[in-house]
């Protein structure tokens, strides 16, 4: 399923641009256009699974299939050798209802500061 009033779900079709870098069936990775983090990539369900849904209990599945590609991701960066952080933000603290991870690293402090 699709919104055709978010941004994510445009990114996925292609209809706005972003710099991917990795993708399977269910999920792309892009470069966060405002960095926080020397790699800072979002992963996201190519559908549009929002948030609250999720948070309902809807989706069974999602979370294994979010954590197989946000590790896919870490893998490719090499961030499993030199360190990251992965953050989800929800009820305020997002932006968009679009489900995505943050998958931040690449500096010898961690990014985004102490958790």
């Amino acid at each position: 399923m699709k919104d055709d009033n978010c941004l994510f779900c445009q990114i996925v079709e292609g209809s706005e641009p972003s710099e991917k870098v990795w993708e399977n069936g269910d999920f792309l990775a892009i470069v966060n256009k405002y960095p926080v983090a020397p790699v800072h990539i979002l992963v996201l369900s190519k559908d549009h699974v929002e948030k609250p849904k999720l948070v309902a209990g809807n989706y069974s599945e999602f979370w294994s299939k979010m954590m197989a590609a946000v590790f896919e991701v870490v893998r490719l960066k090499a961030l499993d050798k030199t360190g990251y952080k992965l953050v989800n933000n929800g009820a305020g603290y997002n932006h968009f209802e679009h489900e995505h991870i943050h998958v931040l690293g690449g500096s010898p402090d961690e990014p985004g500061g102490k958790t």
